[in-house]
């Protein structure tokens, strides 16, 4: 997990549930340096789903969403390989439509899930790894995010 106080925090703890929180601005450096790490969890041989916490992040810059979309280009087979589904939590209902809509024009094989709610996107998270038959650590998860057992 990377320092809390970073404008990218990565954390694998509850893997394969991999939580990645934008928070601030982030320089391109950084993004850069998240980029790679991304890479590494791509490149590991269990599947997994990621849950994109967007509540505090303001909307990238063209630099860095230049970045992304190379990124996304170059690790389409990987992403489409090793992804199990992604969720994002955006509360700002702009950003929100934005994302949607920009998903629905560059689908990718995973599937995914947009909510401005941080329980739904782990509850819908941890669903998707259950039905891969993965083996999530389901009450960690749970307790993390304080999810009730359904």
């Amino acid at each position: 997990m990377q320092n809390d106080s970073s404008p990218v925090v990565v954390d694998d703890s509850l893997w394969p549930l991999l939580i990645v929180q934008i928070q601030g601005t982030i320089p391109p450096t950084r993004f850069e340096e998240y980029l790679a790490q991304r890479l590494t969890y791509l490149q590991r041989p269990e599947k997994h789903v990621t849950l994109f916490d967007m509540r505090y992040a303001p909307m990238l810059s063209s630099e860095l969403r230049h970045l992304q979309a190379e990124w996304l280009k170059q690790h389409a087979t990987l992403l489409d390989t090793q992804m199990l589904g992604y969720a994002m939590v955006i509360t700002s209902p702009l950003l929100r439509l934005m994302m949607s809509t920009f998903l629905k024009i560059r689908p990718r094989n995973a599937p995914y899930v947009v909510t401005p709610r941080l329980d739904d996107a782990a509850r819908w998270c941890l669903n998707m790894l259950e039905e891969s038959g993965s083996h999530p650590p389901a009450e960690r998860i749970r307790a993390h995010f304080g999810l009730n057992p359904q």
